[in-house]
């Protein structure tokens, strides 16, 4: 086996004990020292595949509501306005995103259209039923597996690179692993007792009601998920698209920012967990919310390539 394979099979096995035997230690530390990092590399790739695909009018008013969004995150950050009112913009917010999506430029199609009428309807009755907060920790989960659809739209692109194809049902087969561990009935989880008064930051990802005698393995099959979403996030697909597009997603200086950014993070979160968790939220939202517009005109239209061929 080759060294970089190695590697990769050494981290994520290391992720999988830990998310199976130490959930909340590895949750707290990833989302602590990866979780700006993944943002920032995140977007960069979505920039890099994605920016020049549509006019800039449209990506304008997709950045307008997530500015906004960003504004009311940092306002609940310094307290001035109420989670509870963050928690409902946070959808309004997504369904002003369908409208958008719904009116796609020209050449989007019909499908991208619908879909996005359809996630604006689904948002709406979601606030009309008040299923706010049970709606965004779904949204969040869900937001773990976004890496299954940025690397099988690459395999779309690209259908003729062995390597392209290698990593799609390499990834694919990496989140296959919650699953498993998700039905699994494990239950073996050690909580070390320094850490006892921080498992409702944990158990606040999924509601004890929602998993019955398959909590303990939810919440680690959750944990499992968003470190597999960083890893591949911030190693696998930047590298894939590095490949493709011949430079990296981002520059040399703004990765060695992110990770000085990233470590006075970490100081914070050990200082006040809250209140980092509130202020991280300010961009985790941003792009969170930027990834469903985008791969829903991503997947619901014809990719580039298979363009090009059908007008030669």
């Amino acid at each position: 086996m080759a060294r970089p394979a190695v590697w990769h099979v050494l981290a994520v096995g290391a992720m999988l004990l830990g998310a199976l035997w130490l959930p909340l230690p590895l949750y707290l530390a990833a989302l602590a020292v990866f979780g700006l990092p993944h943002v920032v590399w995140e977007m960069g790739f979505l920039r890099s595949r994605y920016a020049g695909r549509w006019p800039w009018a449209w990506w304008l008013a997709l950045w307008a509501v997530l500015l906004a969004q960003a504004v009311v995150r940092g306002a609940v950050w310094v307290d001035t306005y109420s989670a509870t009112l963050g928690q409902i913009v946070d959808l309004l917010s997504l369904l002003a995103l369908g409208l958008i999506v719904a009116a796609a430029p020209a050449g989007a199609g019909w499908r991208v259209r619908l879909a996005g009428l359809a996630a604006a309807l689904a948002v709406w009755l979601l606030l009309e039923r008040g299923d706010v907060l049970h709606a965004l920790l779904v949204l969040a989960v869900l937001h773990n597996f976004t890496p299954l659809a940025m690397v099988w739209d690459m395999r779309r692109e690209q259908p003729r690179s062995p390597a392209v194809r290698a990593l799609a049902w390499a990834v694919s087969g990496l989140f296959l692993l919650p699953l498993l561990v998700a039905f699994s009935g494990w239950s073996g989880a050690f909580l070390p007792p320094a850490l006892g008064m921080q498992m409702p930051l944990l158990e606040a990802q999924w509601p004890p009601q929602w998993g019955g005698v398959q909590h303990s393995a939810v919440l680690s099959a959750i944990v499992l998920a968003q470190c597999l979403h960083y890893y591949c996030v911030i190693v696998l697909l930047p590298r894939a698209e590095q490949r493709r597009s011949g430079q990296p997603v981002l520059p040399r200086g703004l990765q060695l920012a992110t990770w000085a950014a990233a470590a006075l993070m970490t100081a914070y979160y050990a200082a006040d967990h809250a209140s980092a968790r509130q202020l991280y939220a300010v961009a985790a939202g941003i792009h969170a919310w930027l990834e469903w517009p985008v791969l829903l005109m991503a997947w619901l239209s014809r990719p580039p390539a298979l363009k090009r061929r059908q007008k030669r």
